[in-house]
């Protein structure tokens, strides 16, 4: 595309996310291009929608960028916005007052997604981390009832009430208690099933049989773990004063399960991807934007963190400071363990 073309589009661009307003001649020639006559930015939008990056609502109307015009945008023109300090010192504090387990911290973070961008998030936990246990507390409460306590890393508790084949008396379960956390405290649940497969039959078995269940239970948890919020953030915008559109909106955040697989599926192996409207699989997001990166410890399969929005968005600004928020959660969460 010739220069003139790109500045522009680039124009059109900027202006029509400002204002939800189909951009003239006049406003670009006043704002931007005063060098050049009207006649000739009207001549040059019409050749851009020739070429398919804007569209005119009606005769009259301005212009405003198509799918195919905020993807050239994207690729070819598009500056990353400098994080504001703070927006930075924001981002920063939210991740310093996350709590210290999986699920508080994924929550915070689409959190403050939402609030930096003022779009709707979504934020996936990252996958492939083995739960690891601080402190195993065992209580009697009926004689073949015991009350199994679990403090994992990440300061989550556990709890279970377990039938046991045999009576157990308090007394007995204090010493157990301690032999367990003396050898698992610590470890991560790989070292609990070699323990449980190792031990002979008998009250530690059962209840180690219970520990590997709950460890397991949250480790799939995790990773299924998808958080969205700022939904109130879409209803601002002008694109979804239609309450069928926020619907459909609304029923993809609401699927977690068909989420998930769209999250994983969209981000692919990059770090960053920007999808535009028609470009969206899910029929009910192709009036959306999503830009979608990855956060999450280095030595774990990385969760993904994103933004869902019009097609009108502020993409530079939005790039910037999601990419700012993962580095963040990142950096956090290699801190805690988590």
């Amino acid at each position: 595309m010739e220069d003139r073309k790109q500045a522009i589009l680039r124009a059109v661009v900027h202006e029509f996310t400002t204002s939800a307003v189909p951009v003239g001649s006049q406003a670009l020639q006043t704002r931007y291009f005063v060098n050049l006559s009207s006649a000739t930015i009207r001549s040059e939008l019409a050749e851009l929608s020739d070429l398919g990056y804007l569209t005119q609502p009606h005769t009259s109307a301005g212009r405003m960028p198509t799918d195919s015009g905020y993807r050239y945008f994207v690729d070819f023109l598009m500056d990353t916005e400098k994080v504001p300090e703070r927006i930075s010192a924001f981002i920063e504090g939210e991740m310093r007052a996350a709590p210290a387990d999986v699920e508080g911290m994924v929550e915070k973070v689409a959190m403050t997604v939402a609030a930096v961008t003022r779009n709707a998030s979504v934020a996936s936990a990252p996958q492939g981390a083995q739960a690891r246990i601080k402190h195993v507390d065992l209580v009697s409460l009926e004689p073949k009832e015991v009350l199994l306590i679990m403090l994992l890393e990440g300061n989550l508790l556990r709890q279970q009430v377990v039938n046991v084949s045999h009576p157990a008396l308090q007394t007995q379960l204090t010493k157990l208690a301690a032999r367990l956390n003396a050898a698992l405290g610590g470890q991560a649940s790989d070292e609990v099933r070699s323990r449980y497969n190792a031990a002979p039959l008998g009250l530690e078995k059962e209840l180690l049989g219970r520990v590997v269940t709950v460890l397991d239970l949250y480790e799939k948890g995790s990773e299924s773990l998808v958080v969205h919020d700022g939904v109130r953030n879409l209803v601002r915008q002008p694109e979804f004063s239609e309450s069928s559109r926020l619907q459909q909106v609304l029923e993809v955040l609401e699927e977690t399960r068909y989420l998930t697989l769209l999250l994983r599926q969209l981000i692919g192996d990059s770090d960053l991807q920007i999808v535009i409207g028609s470009e969206n699989m899910s029929s009910r997001l192709q009036g959306c934007a999503v830009v979608l990166t990855s956060y999450g410890p280095s030595n774990r399969l990385k969760g993904v963190l994103g933004v869902i929005g019009p097609t009108r968005m502020a993409y530079s600004q939005t790039v910037s400071r999601l990419q700012a928020v993962a580095r963040a959660a990142s950096e956090r969460m290699a801190q805690l363990g988590i």
